[in-house]
């Protein structure tokens, strides 16, 4: 079915897909995508709604096998990006869109790209080409960024990206940010179905979870680093919350991957890149956003790891890690 002549049959076949989340029916919207013709809108959005709630995996697999370089993509590609928009394709859409080899059609589609794109990095990039006088739509990506900056970008601080554009980034004195390593003798904890047992105490949880406002934001207080807080735990399960707060990295939230920045002088920046470009941006724990000339950057490497502290560097045993998903929920 997902090889049938008719393109109708394979439309129905894709939006049926949404129900399954197997790696089969994975492998099956990318064959299905491969057929798409670049045109037929209708076709598109077949595929876009049989990817829900798993773009980013989606567009990984049709990458494998439809991505070339930025400026090679073909049409087809080009609007599946712009359908499934993931994180990890912000910075070949910024190589498109400052190329000066796209139509108006083509620079409003990659634009569009990034205005869907929960990252940091969508929203710096946004800010670096609604300040770029060459871009020829520049105020398309001003007008995006008031748009976006309370709702899908919010956790992000726009207008500190603003601010830190508008700065020296030559001149600026540089802050170092590294990820300290585990406490010597660490343990990991208990299993979440034995964390998700114990009964938890919100009081103490909200003592306990002060600690969390270093990077999130809830109970109105706060830094906009990482995820708000303030309704999350009453999204997921009491099993979900425990396991994102005891293996953090186990699900990395999309949009909030980390990068880790080597200077030319040893001194070690991790964060949020906001923009690659020159200065490469980046926002560190607390909040903090800072611009690094790109002759000073020696090595970029993406984390495989969270940017949340594991329980251990937080000093979390599995009652810490109870009574905190029990104040969650509370809120």
């Amino acid at each position: 079915m997902a090889k049938d002549k008719s393109a109708a049959v394979r439309r129905e076949v894709a939006i049926a897909l949404r129900d399954f989340k197997t790696p089969a029916a994975v492998a099956t919207l990318v064959t299905i995508a491969q057929q798409f013709d670049g045109q037929d809108r209708s076709y598109l959005e077949a595929i876009g709604l049989g990817s829900t709630d798993r773009e980013v995996e989606v567009h990984a697999a049709i990458a494998k096998v439809m991505a070339k370089s930025a400026l090679e993509w073909t049409p087809a590609y080009a609007w599946l990006t712009w359908r499934l928009h993931p994180a990890s394709a912000v910075r070949d859409v910024r190589a498109r869109l400052l190329s000066g080899k796209l139509n108006e059609v083509e620079l409003k589609r990659d634009l569009t790209t990034l205005a869907f794109t929960r990252s940091a990095e969508a929203a710096g990039t946004m800010v670096e080409l609604s300040l770029n006088k060459k871009f020829a739509q520049a105020d398309l990506a001003k007008w995006w960024i008031g748009n976006r900056k309370a709702s899908l970008w919010k956790a992000f601080d726009v207008d500190a990206i603003v601010k830190a554009h508008g700065g020296d980034a030559s001149a600026a004195k540089l802050v170092g940010s590294d990820l300290p390593p585990e406490p010597a003798g660490s343990k990991a904890l208990a299993s979440v179905e034995v964390i998700a047992a114990l009964k938890g105490d919100a009081a103490r949880g909200k003592a306990v979870s002060a600690v969390c406002q270093a990077c999130h934001k809830f109970d109105g207080k706060g830094i906009d680093f990482g995820p708000d807080l303030t309704t999350y735990a009453k999204q997921q399960s009491l099993e979900t919350l425990v396991l994102n707060i005891s293996q953090p990295s186990n699900n990395i939230s999309h949009g909030f991957e980390g990068t880790r920045v080597v200077l030319d002088d040893g001194m070690v920046i991790t964060g949020m890149v906001l923009s690659s470009g020159d200065p490469l941006m980046i926002k560190s724990m607390g909040g903090l956003v800072q611009s690094i000339p790109r002759n000073r950057v020696k090595e970029e490497k993406h984390l495989d790891r969270s940017l949340m502290f594991t329980p251990a560097q937080m000093g979390l045993t599995e009652q810490g890690v109870a009574d905190i998903a029990a104040y969650l929920r509370s809120l």
